[in-house]
């Protein structure tokens, strides 16, 4: 059976086989009185490792007026457990990731061994 040491030291070493080094701007909406506030964070900088998913190329345009926005979910993320990454309803993730471009966070999968975080693993989505 892998322990958690040997899942982290496996995790690491394939992130260093393709890393990238991004901050991850954060907004939160926290509950405030009788409506939500947006809190602003930052986490970074740390190295990753973006890469394709396995999932069939789709891109989606959000609008079709002037000034569109086009989005593609191919791709994912890969983060050691120092990262601390989270997602929720009230939580908005992006960063940028030269050459690549800008990304957006959607959901977050711990990478759990014997009750203990590994890493994480992130569904992205690429946003032109």
């Amino acid at each position: 059976m892998i322990d958690a040491s040997v899942r982290k030291a496996n995790l690491r070493w394939n992130i260093l086989q393709n890393p990238t080094v991004i901050t991850i701007r954060i907004a939160e909406k926290v509950r405030k009185g009788g409506g939500f506030t947006e809190v602003k964070s930052e986490i970074g900088p740390m190295t990753v490792r973006i890469f394709a998913d396995s999932r069939q190329a789709q891109g989606t345009i959000v609008s079709d007026t002037p000034g569109r926005k086009e989005t593609s979910s191919v791709y994912s993320l890969l983060a050691d457990d120092t990262a601390g990454l989270t997602s929720g309803p009230n939580i908005e993730q992006e960063f940028d990731a030269d050459p690549y471009g800008s990304f957006r966070i959607g959901a977050v999968h711990p990478q759990i061994v014997n009750g203990e975080i590994c890493g994480y693993y992130a569904d992205i989505e690429r946003v032109k």
